[in-house]
């Protein structure tokens, strides 16, 4: 409440991306309802929306020294995070096929047949 945080306001995400998006965040997280403004337009309007904030359960876990820093994370972490992301979209993916969908993959696979699409 009255906090200035800098980051992204993303609209428009499908069930399927929004459920995407909450197995990746971590369970320390929660998500909740919040007004924000753009700092395009911070004398505008508020927007409704929904976010994820650390749950104060957990809040001995933090660093309160510092704030999260996107460079070091960019240098130390974005890859082996990215790679987590790939991973949890082909497993959402494989959970959306049906048993014959799964089969076929799995043979073209096999085979070493396996086109863009999949």
């Amino acid at each position: 409440r009255g906090s200035l945080v800098l980051g992204q306001l993303v609209c428009g995400l499908q069930p399927a991306e929004r459920r995407l998006l909450d197995r990746l965040v971590d369970d320390g997280f929660e998500l909740v309802e919040a007004a924000v403004r753009c700092l395009d337009d911070f004398e505008g309007p508020d927007t409704e929306c929904t976010t994820y904030i650390w749950r104060e359960e957990f809040e001995d876990a933090l660093d309160d020294t510092r704030d999260w820093d996107v460079e070091e994370f960019s240098d130390t972490a974005l890859p082996e995070f990215v790679e987590l992301c790939a991973d949890l979209r082909e497993s959402q993916k494989a959970e959306s096929l049906s048993d014959e969908e799964l089969k076929a993959l799995t043979r073209r696979r096999r085979s070493g047949v396996v086109g863009s699409a999949d």
